[in-house]
């Protein structure tokens, strides 16, 4: 009889084990990692005083553009903002960055040593992110833009100090610009 019971007993834990883990891997599978890490971009963006928005809807309406979160922080130096200046494929500029993985440390930045970056947009080997953040920047602008991992070092990371999957903020300063027809 004890016989019976404890296989019974076995037989129940590896039915509701098996029930378990199968239930565990199909909401898993249902889980759009892409849709995750927009939600944590917009709860982070809502948490930051830098942006003002009280809503996820207000982020994507305030923000948004072209797959990255974006907004101007201030200007070089006082500087005013030269919108009419509009940065295109190929044109030259130097940047000054901060940037830093979301909820983490500081990864890179070339602000202490007063060595601005050149970048020619669409031909300097920079992730995708900043393509498009600086597409949308303009001469003497400084913008707090936030990357969802697709379009910064995706699922392989970047050595030690950006981990996969992880999404980036960069403070990115458009210190003087070159246009095509100026170069």
């Amino acid at each position: 009889m004890q016989y019976r019971i404890k296989h019974f007993l076995l037989f129940i834990f590896t039915v509701f084990s098996t029930f378990a883990c199968t239930q565990s891997s199909e909401v898993l599978k249902e889980v759009d990692p892409d849709a995750a890490e927009d939600y944590l971009i917009r709860q982070f963006i809502m948490a930051d005083t830098t942006f003002e928005a009280n809503t996820e809807q207000e982020v994507v309406d305030k923000y948004y553009k072209y797959g990255v979160y974006m907004t101007t922080i201030g200007t070089t130096n006082g500087k005013p903002v030269e919108t009419d200046r509009n940065i295109s494929y190929g044109d030259s500029m130097h940047v000054t960055y901060t940037g830093w993985v979301m909820y983490g440390n500081i990864f890179d930045s070339n602000v202490l040593t007063d060595q601005p970056f050149p970048v020619v947009l669409g031909k300097t080997s920079v992730i995708e992110g900043w393509n498009i953040a600086l597409f949308e920047m303009h001469e003497h602008e400084i913008a707090r833009v936030v990357i969802p991992s697709k379009y910064g070092y995706g699922t392989s990371g970047n050595g030690t100090s950006i981990p996969p999957n992880a999404s980036l903020i960069f403070d990115i300063q458009i210190d003087s610009l070159w246009t095509t027809d100026e170069q």
